[in-house]
């Protein structure tokens, strides 16, 4: 069939058009599923509107909708803090951002019973067009209740590890109370100490107690175990110690009544090693006995050191532990050194443990080079952090022999030597008021005035009271002593309690006016005011005052 020119040109352009309205419709559809696709999207996340610059909403979502609880076309065109009253002290900031173009750092907001972190992003405008912005919600009730309850768990956590951490300060103060907060002032005999626990409190103790005037008690024990556990118990051993260690009693027996009270009272399987002397301070000899604890080591200048061995098992295991007491002939410049296992069993950053042998061949024999400053370097080059290794508690205690003690009691030793007068002893103050009782009619005797033998009871009885109260504080077994010589013309009146002593000079005045109240803190400074003359001896734990009759005095 022949068309015309016209007609063939009309077909083309008919067959054009459908095609091209065929196109459009085709872009139409898509066009139209997209918007479709993105309004379900929109309608389907967080709740979202659309807000211009005046912040009033220009749309809003579905889940916008449901949680205000209003209609969709009633939103519309409505102020924002209408439907979101929360959000009013943000308006500003809001719609800075919106002018802007920027986003709005997220903001927490309680709406509806529930909480939202609101996220306001400007939109990029065409010149002229107005100003707009969305604004998100984002439902973040379970998270903020997940951070309230792990803040509220934080907290109680905080609250428990002080309640711990308080508890545990307790039992630090409670065992430093155990150990000896000063050793006693011995003629002869020089002590030197080290005492690093593992933890704040530790299973490691030691004591050094005079039993009686010439024997000097020494122990020290190790726990086995670390921290709290460890240190309770050896709150046990030290009582145990402290209640069987008395004059006449062998070491070997000291022990096996305190392996009596462990196996009584320690945890199933916990066992201590210990050891425990006495010495003898006139004639230096040493009875021991040892409990499975790390030999003791003897050494001598210029010879070969000597370890005590002793027989005997861990406290707490056995009913027997067959414990033996042996002993040994001390003598001036010896050195004798008891330790625990913390200081050679643990090891080098390495992984090298330092050993006994090696421990003991470093330690100075000569009393002219402390130990203690061996051990701050056994310390630095083997501080137990190896992997596997576990750091223990490290004790350390060393006697120097400096010389034998004088045979004269310290009680005697500035009164008559010609006919020394009796040593009366005591261990509380009603003993110690008996005694100054028995003074007054020594005097009363002598023909002493009323009123002068009522000053050397005064003296007598706060001496007497001081060396019970601070002499003999933590030692149970200990005694203290006084005797006195009457004349005519002076009373010389001495107390000795064999405790750490103190330093006169450091005594506070009671006349100060913080002291003023206070119901103690006198009785030296009264005795210095009445005595004539007062000495102080072996560092303070021996005191000898010289006291006249004032009628004598004033002649």
């Amino acid at each position: 069939m022949n068309l015309a020119p016209l007609e063939t040109a009309s077909l083309l352009w008919g067959m054009v058009g459908m095609a091209t309205a065929l196109l459009v419709y085709r872009v139409g559809r898509r066009i139209r599923r997209s918007k479709k696709h993105l309004e379900w999207v929109f309608d389907h996340v967080d709740p979202m509107v659309v807000v211009d610059a005046n912040l009033r909403i220009l749309r809003a979502n579905v889940p916008f909708t449901e949680i205000s609880g209003k209609a969709f076309a009633s939103l519309l065109g409505k102020p924002l803090s209408e439907s979101v009253p929360a959000l009013e002290p943000l308006s500003d900031a809001l719609r800075a951002g919106i002018l802007e173009g920027k986003e709005v750092p997220a903001t927490e907001l309680e709406w509806n019973g529930k909480v939202f972190e609101a996220h306001v992003f400007g939109l990029e405008r065409l010149r002229g067009s107005p100003a707009e912005g969305i604004l998100r919600l984002r439902d973040t009730t379970a998270l903020a209740q997940a951070r309230k309850l792990l803040v509220d768990r934080n907290a109680a956590l905080a609250d428990l590890t002080d309640a711990l951490q308080s508890e545990l300060e307790m039992a630090r103060e409670i065992q430093q109370a155990l150990l000896p907060n000063d050793l006693p002032r011995v003629q002869g005999v020089e002590f030197h100490v080290r005492y690093l626990p593992s933890r704040p409190v530790g299973g490691d103790l030691y004591d050094v107690c005079l039993l009686d005037d010439s024997h000097l008690a020494i122990f020290m024990a190790d726990v086995a175990g670390h921290g709290l556990p460890a240190a309770f118990e050896a709150a046990l051993v030290r009582m145990s110690f402290l209640n069987h260690a008395q004059a006449g009693v062998d070491t070997a027996t000291i022990f096996s009544r305190m392996n009596r009270d462990l196996r009584r009272s320690l945890i199933l399987g916990h066992y201590v090693t210990a050891f425990v002397g006495v010495l003898d301070l006139e004639t230096l000899k040493l009875r021991f006995c040892r409990a499975s604890h790390p030999r003791p080591v003897l050494l001598r200048e210029g010879e070969t050191r000597r370890t005590l061995s002793g027989k005997g098992l861990f406290l707490g295991i056995v009913d027997d532990g067959g414990y033996l007491e042996e002993e040994v002939q001390l003598a001036p410049g010896d050195r004798l050194c008891m330790f625990t296992d913390g200081y050679y069993e643990t090891a080098n950053r390495a992984g090298q443990r330092l050993g006994y042998e090696a421990f003991v061949e470093r330690l100075p024999a000569s009393l002219d080079s402390t130990p203690l400053d061996v051990l701050t370097r056994v310390e630095l080059d083997y501080p137990g952090q190896a992997e596997g290794d576990r750091e223990d508690d490290r004790t350390f205690l060393a006697l120097d022999i400096r010389g034998v003690r004088d045979r004269v009691h310290p009680v005697l030793r500035r009164l008559p030597r010609q006919s020394p007068p009796e040593i009366n002893w005591f261990s509380s103050a009603q003993e110690g008021w008996e005694l100054v009782e028995r003074l007054r009619r020594n005097l009363t005797e002598v023909g002493w005035p009323s009123r002068d033998i009522r000053r050397v009871q005064l003296v007598a009885s706060e001496l007497c009271v001081n060396a019970v109260l601070h002499g003999l504080k933590g030692r149970p077994q200990a005694k203290a002593c006084c005797t006195w010589v009457a004349t005519t013309k002076e009373c010389c009146f001495c107390v000795h309690d064999g405790g750490p002593g103190f330093d006169p000079a450091t005594l506070p005045d009671p006349r100060d006016p913080e002291r003023l109240g206070l119901d103690h803190g006198r009785g030296v400074f009264l005795v210095q005011r009445i005595a004539q003359e007062i000495q102080f001896d072996d560092g303070g734990c021996t005191i000898t005052v010289k006291v006249e009759p004032q009628l004598q005095a004033d002649t």
